[in-house]
């Protein structure tokens, strides 16, 4: 009489074990790979919003130095020289026949604390001020404080905010700086030219 195998009811210890490894590196695998893509996504996100908030930042100085008069700007140093802050006033319109200007207002870089400032005064003190951001890098991207033009555009240790002033053209450079949560450091540096628009007669600096 032939016997017949026994068909095996079930797995063994070993290939249960062997089954058990396999799915636990899978699960780690995947576990890797969501976590890098998750980070990744994230970091991109981060990249996006500096992106957005540098080029809104640069316009709301940009809108607010249009509408003022060339004359009212202070400091006003020629390029090759650059500042981080200016002062100016804006033309509201016209008033009994005269043109009404605002008190002096001011967008300054403070660099220990990265802080954008707008501020206004009223009686030669500050009266309302609003920071536009708070991410602004000490320096723009490529410049080192060593004396030198590092990034080739004629202009020596360029700070975060770099406002610099050739005839009409008012050039403003902007760079923000995000630390990302793995480690690298984010940045954004946008740059644009504008002109004042209100190079009227009756202009005068306010009381």
């Amino acid at each position: 009489m032939i016997s017949r195998p026994r068909n095996r009811g079930g797995f063994t210890l070993l290939e249960l074990t062997l089954a058990l490894t396999l799915l636990t590196l899978f699960g780690l695998k995947v576990s890797s790979v969501i976590s890098t893509t998750t980070k990744g996504t994230q970091t991109d996100i981060q990249q996006t919003r500096i992106d957005a908030q540098a080029r809104h930042v640069l316009r709301r100085i940009g809108f607010a130095i249009m509408g003022s008069h060339p004359s009212s700007l202070d400091p006003n140093m020629p390029a090759p020289l650059n500042q981080s802050s200016i002062r100016f006033q804006v033309n509201l319109g016209i008033s009994d026949g005269e043109i009404v200007w605002t008190q002096p207002e001011t967008v300054a870089l403070n660099e220990e604390t990265g802080q954008v400032v707008w501020s206004e005064e009223s009686g030669g003190a500050v009266d309302r001020k609003v920071v536009w951001t708070s991410i602004a890098a000490p320096y723009l991207e490529g410049e080192l404080p060593n004396g030198i033009d590092d990034n080739g555009n004629g202009l020596i240790d360029e700070k975060g905010l770099a406002i610099s002033i050739q005839g009409d053209a008012i050039s403003l450079k902007l760079t923000l700086e995000h630390h990302a949560q793995d480690g690298r450091v984010l940045s954004s540096t946008v740059e644009t030219v504008v002109s004042c628009r209100n190079a009227v007669e009756g202009w005068r600096t306010a009381e």
